[in-house]
C-alpha cells in the first residue's frame, strides 16, 4: 500500500472512530470530512479492505460493540446507542447478521470463557 493510501486509511478510521456512536454519521458525513468524493472513498475503501464504506463504518461500530459488551453491567440498548444505533432491536439483527451470533449469546460466551 502506498504511503498516501496509509495517510487515507488512516485518517479514514480516526474521522469513524471519532463518529462512530452519532448514529447520523454516515458515507455523506464521511466524504465531507475528507473532502472527498463518494466515489473515491468508495474505491480505496473497496481496494484496502474489500468491503463498502457503509459496510467499513459498520465493521468498526460493531468491533467497539463486541468491546462494550466484554462490560457485563452495560445493557444492549445502551451500547445500541454507544455504537450509533437508535433501535436496539435493529443492533441487535445487525450485529447477528455481521457476527453470527446475538449480542446477548456473544456476552454469555465471553462471560463463561473468563470463568
Amino acid at each position: 500500500m502506498k504511503l498516501p493510501d496509509k495517510k487515507f486509511i488512516a485518517m479514514t478510521i480516526e474521522i469513524i472512530e471519532a463518529n462512530y456512536d452519532n448514529k447520523d454519521f454516515g458515507c455523506p458525513e464521511l466524504c465531507e470530512a475528507l473532502g472527498m468524493s463518494r466515489s473515491h472513498i468508495h474505491r480505496k475503501i473497496k481496494k484496502a479492505f474489500n468491503t463498502s464504506t457503509s459496510g467499513f463504518i459498520l465493521q468498526i461500530r460493531m468491533e467497539k460493540a463486541k468491546e462494550f459488551l466484554m462490560q457485563k453491567n452495560q445493557k444492549i440498548s445502551s451500547i445500541a446507542h454507544k455504537v450509533g444505533f437508535s433501535d436496539a432491536n435493529y443492533f441487535s439483527r445487525s450485529f447477528s447478521t455481521f457476527y453470527g451470533i446475538s449480542p446477548i449469546r456473544y456476552r454469555q460466551m465471553l462471560m463463561k470463557s473468563r470463568d
